[in-house]
């Protein structure tokens, strides 16, 4: 027997009837969204809430400035390389040196930062830029500048040294290097060498560079009899040989017994073969403007450089470096007379 069809208007009453699950969803959605109108229409038309008292805040910091550059130590700066070569080197006329007093164990050449340091150097974008600008300076820096501009008369000289000494309290400090002796193979702070001793020092790197220096410092010791053994030794001689080559400085290592028979023996502790830690930065400070030239310095008992000379030395500089060496070793030794009374 087939089914019973319901009549037509009882299926339609159902189908009226029937509520989809998906109308709830959306009534609660309306319904929602209802409530946040009015949310939203009520808190735009409430009263603004009474200001808070403003709390003093500190002034910011100012911005870091620039440390000043110091003016050129000469009267005036060569521009071009044709006038490095063939005029007149300047004359020197404001003191040379570091600004900070000398440390034992600054300049060594070992990188003592930490793991930690070490990374966060790595990632400052800012010493990357300064990096940057080094290498970038060394690599247009022509290899056989040096060479180039030492000329035929003046031998490669980078100032002429002053007639004076330059006063105690604007003179600077001559840095601490550290470097082998003839007499030991570590390396020790030249800082210690000249604390408390008048002192001729000569800085060289080459066999041009060392004939140059004795120029000055050549028979010094019969001129001032407070350089010798019998007047007390008030005043020394230190020999720095600064050998950035590795291959160089294997050599000078290779002729050491040669430089021991060579110098007298009272000699030996004062020579210093300084292999690395002499930076770019350390050179500008001091004057060494040529690696090709022989340089010397008057340095006092405060490591203070009172005087300078490059190159071949000249009557008048010579002259100059015995007067300024004996008034030295006379104020040393009132200072001490003074200290003792």
């Amino acid at each position: 027997m087939p089914p019973r069809i319901p009549p037509i208007r009882t299926l339609l009453r159902s189908c009226s009837n029937y509520q989809s699950p998906l109308r709830s969803l959306l009534q609660q959605q309306q319904k929602q969204q209802l409530y946040i109108k009015n949310a939203v229409r009520l808190s735009s038309t409430s009263p603004a809430a009474p200001p808070k008292p403003s709390t003093p805040t500190p002034p910011a910091p100012p911005p870091p400035t620039a440390p000043k550059s110091r003016p050129p130590p000469v009267d005036h700066v060569p521009l071009t390389e044709k006038e490095f070569r063939a005029a007149r080197p300047p004359q020197l006329i404001r003191p040379i040196g570091l600004m900070s007093p000398p440390q034992p164990g600054e300049n060594s050449g070992v990188d003592t930062r930490s793991w930690q340091q070490r990374r966060d150097d790595f990632v400052d974008y800012e010493k990357h830029l300064l990096k940057r600008q080094r290498l970038a300076n060394e690599m247009a820096t022509p290899y056989f500048r040096d060479f180039s501009r030492m000329s035929k008369q003046f031998k490669g000289k980078s100032w002429f040294a002053p007639n004076l000494l330059f006063r105690a309290d604007k003179a600077l400090f001559f840095p601490n290097l550290m470097g082998r002796t003839l007499n030991t193979g570590e390396r020790l702070n030249t800082t210690l060498a000249l604390y408390g001793r008048v002192s001729v020092v000569t800085v060289f790197s080459s066999m041009w560079a060392e004939n140059q220096v004795k120029s000055f410092v050549e028979g010094l010791e019969s001129e001032v009899p407070a350089m010798t053994i019998d007047g007390g030794e008030k005043a020394q001689r230190i020999d720095i040989n600064v050998e950035e080559n590795w291959l160089k400085a294997l050599m000078v290592k290779m002729f050491i017994p040669r430089l021991q028979a060579r110098l007298p023996l009272e000699q030996h502790d004062r020579y210093f073969i300084v292999t690395k830690g002499v930076s770019k930065d350390v050179r500008h400070d001091m004057g060494l403007w040529n690696s090709r030239v022989g340089y010397v310095y008057l340095v006092d008992w405060n490591c203070r450089i009172r005087w300078a000379g490059s190159g071949v030395a000249e009557p008048e500089e010579r002259a100059a470096l015995v007067k300024g060496l004996r008034k030295l070793v006379e104020d040393h030794q009132k200072l001490k007379l003074a200290g003792e009374e």
